[in-house]
């Protein structure tokens, strides 16, 4: 749900926090409080498992 303005930003303040709190995504290598997995859907609402 990216694609919807007041959603990713509600998505941006909460990573914003993660990574004040030392979690940071499994693509940067994790934090060192933990990692954060980060599954993203499409704009249909399908999730491609393979990315």
């Amino acid at each position: 749900m990216l694609h919807v303005p007041s959603y990713r930003r509600r998505w941006e303040y909460k990573l914003e926090w993660y990574r004040s709190n030392g979690i940071l995504p499994h693509e940067e290598g994790g934090g060192s409080r933990g990692t954060l997995i980060i599954t993203r859907d499409e704009a249909n609402g399908s999730i491609d498992s393979s990315k």
